[in-house]
């Protein structure tokens, strides 16, 4: 805890003016490298410790809407196209580029070997990351479809109408629901955060929960 006596000293070190001709829409960082999206329909691939720009990527045809990177470098891109774009960070070349969603991609994210997207059209899509071949949609209740975490490898949990659901990314098969409150206050679980010790905190109307998910990960040994 900070007293009244205790003091901070912060400085700005790196301001980057026309980072993009039109606003910033995305914004993630990993692995020394910051990339950016614009509603100008290309990425932006900075290193952290200068801000020099590495690479402009090309290849959506509308704003960018949601970015995914981690710690080995795997980009992936979604925009208002529907698309989504794969990336190497090394070269600033697309490895991949794949039509998901009827309008916004909201949502990526990725594990060893999938891409997991969703949008606009309440579907979630899981995608072989090696093929960049879709293996199968989840068809999400109204508004509900751009919440979404994974957990790890195998498990990945959506937001629902007052409730969230754990499903084997591997078979798609939908492993449990829980219900965060009486049915007829029901309102969908928008945001997911996924903890490291095996939990996930969810907004649900004007409240918090905090969804503990050992019980589900027995289900898949």
């Amino acid at each position: 805890m900070c007293s009244s006596n205790d003091v901070i000293t912060c400085q700005l070190t790196h301001t980057v003016s026309c980072a993009h001709q039109k606003p910033i829409t995305a914004l993630k960082a990993a692995a020394g490298r910051l990339v950016t999206g614009s509603q100008d329909h290309t990425l932006r691939v900075y290193r952290l410790e200068d801000s020099c720009c590495l690479f402009t990527l090309q290849g959506h045809s509308g704003a960018i809407t949601a970015v995914y990177i981690d710690q080995t470098m795997a980009l992936a891109s979604g925009g208002q196209d529907g698309a989504i774009c794969l990336w190497d960070v090394l070269t600033g070349s697309r490895v991949s580029h794949m039509y998901a969603h009827r309008g916004d991609v909201t949502s990526l994210t990725c594990t060893t070997s999938c891409i997991i997207s969703s949008g606009l059209d309440d579907v979630i899509s899981i995608w072989d990351r090696s093929a960049s071949i879709k293996l199968y949609s989840i068809q999400q209740e109204l508004g509900c479809g751009a919440s979404l975490g994974v957990i790890s490898d195998n498990l990945l949990v959506t937001g629902g109408q007052g409730c969230v659901s754990f499903w084997d990314i591997g078979y798609g098969d939908l492993l449990q629901t829980v219900y965060l409150g009486k049915s007829n206050e029901s309102q969908p679980a928008r945001q997911i955060l996924v903890l490291e010790n095996a939990a996930i905190v969810c907004n649900f109307g004007s409240e918090l929960s905090l969804v503990y998910v050992p019980s589900v990960l027995e289900k898949l040994d």
